[in-house]
Parts: structure tokens; C-alpha cells; sequence
């Protein structure tokens, strides 16, 4: 009886520390399998800030342009009804260049052309809008909106008769060389590099 209580116990000890064994083992492959869904939630709360982070950057650019956009313009009044047009049409071309707009650069040009086709003291402006109403690359227009700043200059100087002008300078354009535009706006909007480096310039000159 004494041994058959005896080997009773024991195998009652070894089944108890059979159990023991599993229950940690249990236990820790439940803790191996936690911490990888640990580190999934951790990731995607990474993710979901990251890209929460990339709304407000979008939103803060999206408001940037929102805000140059509402910026007042300011207008200039002329001697005569042909600069009042050139420098209308003129600034259609500006802004199209801001907007890196070949089409709508090339309306404002016909426009621009058509004001100065029968005067032979501004025929180069004349030409020059011919020249940038024919083409459709951007780079080339760019080009040809340089010359044509150049020729308007007098015509903007010499017949102003209220307002304001601002002709204003990027360091950057045409490869470093730097060049000039006329604007109705103080605030710089760049139309040699649009939205790649709307802000490079500096207003050199106020024209009244």
C-alpha cells in the first residue's frame, strides 16, 4: 500500500510539473505573438502620423496660395488707350508665365500684337508678341517675354499717369545671368520659373 501510494505521488508531482512547463511555454509564445502586433499598431501609428503631417503641409502651401492669390493688385492709369492695352496684355502674358500657361501666354500676345501692329515707333513690340504667340514652348516664350519687358520699359515710364509699377528682378534667371519684369503686384511671383521658384526676386524699382 505504502508503494502504491508513493508512485501515486509521484507520477500526481511529475504530471503537476508537466503542467507547470506548458503554461510558460504557452505564456511566452503569447508574449512572442503580442509584441509583433505591438509593433504593427506602433507602425501604423507612425504611418497615420506621417501622413496626418503631410496633410498640414499640403494644407499650409494650398493656404500660401490661397492667400497670394487674395494679395490686392495694384493698377496704373495711362496718357493714352494704347499703353493702357500693351500693359494690360502685358501683365496676361506675366501672370500666364507665372502659371507656366503656354496658351494662355499666346492669347494675351495676339492681344498684345494687335495694339502696336500699325505703329511703327513700338513695331518691335509688335513683333515680339507675333513671336511668342507662335510657339508653344514655355522656355522659349519665357525668352521672348524678356525682350518684350525690355521694349515695353519706355512705353510704361513715358506714359504712366497715376498708380503704381513695380519692376522687379530674379538673380536666377536665364541660367544666373538674371533678368527683369514689370508687375502689378509688390508681392514677387516669379514668371521665369512659376511654381519651381515662385518667390525668387526683389522689386528693384517703383514705377508712378
Amino acid at each position: 500500500m505504502r508503494r502504491t501510494f508513493r508512485n501515486a505521488a509521484m507520477f500526481g508531482l511529475i504530471l503537476g510539473m508537466l503542467g507547470t512547463v506548458s503554461c510558460r511555454q504557452t505564456n511566452d509564445e503569447d508574449k512572442d505573438a503580442s509584441e509583433p502586433m505591438q509593433n504593427e499598431m506602433h507602425e501604423g501609428d507612425m504611418h497615420e502620423e506621417m501622413n496626418n503631417s503631410n496633410m498640414d503641409e499640403d494644407a499650409h502651401v494650398e493656404d500660401q496660395m490661397l492667400n497670394m492669390s487674395d494679395e490686392d493688385t495694384v493698377g496704373a492709369e495711362f496718357n493714352n488707350d494704347q499703353a493702357s492695352q500693351a500693359y494690360k496684355d502685358y501683365i496676361g502674358i506675366m501672370e500666364a508665365m507665372v502659371n507656366s500657361d503656354p496658351e494662355a501666354a499666346k492669347e494675351s500676345a495676339n492681344d498684345l500684337q494687335d495694339v502696336y501692329a500699325e505703329d511703327s515707333e513700338n513695331a518691335k513690340i509688335s513683333q515680339l508678341a507675333s513671336r511668342l504667340a507662335s510657339t508653344d514652348d514655355i522656355n522659349k516664350q519665357r525668352e521672348i517675354f524678356s525682350e518684350i519687358s525690355a521694349a515695353m520699359e519706355p512705353v510704361l515710364k513715358n506714359n504712366i499717369k497715376s498708380g503704381k509699377i513695380f519692376k522687379q528682378y530674379c538673380p536666377m534667371a536665364f541660367e544666373g545671368k538674371g533678368d527683369y519684369w514689370y508687375s502689378n503686384r509688390k508681392a514677387i511671383r516669379n514668371p521665369f520659373f512659376g511654381e519651381k521658384m515662385m518667390n525668387c526676386g526683389r522689386t528693384e524699382e517703383t514705377i508712378q
